[in-house]
């Protein structure tokens, strides 16, 4: 956990949009696929306990463009993954800039979905995430075990579930927090409107503005549950999982999140941080 927590920001091949696309500004600002598939790739193999690892498999849930998905598969020429959502457009938008962006052997092994991620859809991965705090939207623990217990039962054996939370101080009140893309040529905005300390609802948006263009409200939406680290811990072992590991950023001199993630057993909080749970 780091103060100001921040995972490097990599920058991808699209060029720069003339017209207004959300999921190119999203995809920009406040995702960082190709780190996060190397983290995860390098946890994988950490925590691996079957057979051979051949053919590593990834299972993006709430996948949204799928970006993580196409950035696994450059890991290697026998990296598979599968990306699960229920927004179309996203899938399309992943699939046409994403993965035209890439080799076409490698596009050939990114298997889109759009569906739900209870259900059953025939993968046996070696690791299923849910990032970027999708699994937020579940508010309650009856909800929220389903959903884990439906990636335990998904899993190859040995497999891991990798999934993040945030939390801190700072999203404890409103408040928003301004940062710029200079490569990109645009501002966003991440708005903490309320947060109810009774039941932990918290509400948030991302707001974008393009040099040169109007500023764009609210693009993003989200009403969630603040869940503590805890409670996901112990949702994951009613769930069935039995080795919960947590990985969190490391601090540079200045005291800011230095954007390498080691695995930890406890750690200060501070006003606003990130940690990765990996439960298996």
């Amino acid at each position: 956990m780091s103060d100001n927590s921040k995972k490097p920001s990599k920058k991808n091949n699209h060029s720069k949009k003339n017209n207004f696309d959300k999921y190119f500004l999203y995809t920009n600002s406040v995702q960082s696929a190709e780190y996060d598939a190397e983290l995860l790739w390098k946890i994988l193999k950490k925590n691996w306990s079957g057979k051979s690892l051949k053919k590593p498999y990834l299972q993006e849930d709430f996948c949204g463009t799928a970006a993580l998905c196409y950035e696994w598969v450059k890991l290697g020429a026998e990296h598979h993954a599968a990306g699960i959502d229920l927004e179309q457009t996203a899938l399309a938008w992943g699939l046409k800039h994403h993965g035209q962006e890439i080799p076409e052997a490698e596009a050939k092994r990114v298997r889109l979905i759009k569906g739900d991620v209870l259900e059953d859809h025939g993968i046996k991965p070696h690791v299923i995430c849910a990032l970027n705090f999708s699994y937020f939207f579940m508010k309650d623990r009856k909800t929220l075990k389903k959903y884990f217990t439906a990636c335990k039962k998904s899993l190859a054996k040995g497999g891991i579930l990798a999934i993040d939370a945030f939390g801190g101080p700072d999203y404890l009140g409103a408040h928003v927090d301004r940062r710029r893309n200079s490569e990109k040529k645009f501002q966003f905005w991440w708005e903490v409107e309320m947060f109810d300390a009774i039941n932990h609802q918290i509400k948030t948006h991302i707001h974008f503005q393009m040099d040169g263009q109007k500023r764009q409200n609210r693009v993003f939406s989200y009403d969630w549950r603040l869940w503590s680290i805890p409670e996901i811990t112990d949702v994951l072992l009613e769930s069935g999982f039995t080795n919960i590991a947590y990985w969190a950023e490391g601090l540079d001199r200045q005291g800011r999140g230095d954007g390498v993630f080691r695995e930890i057993k406890t750690e200060k909080n501070c006003s606003t941080w990130i940690t990765y749970i990996v439960a298996k």
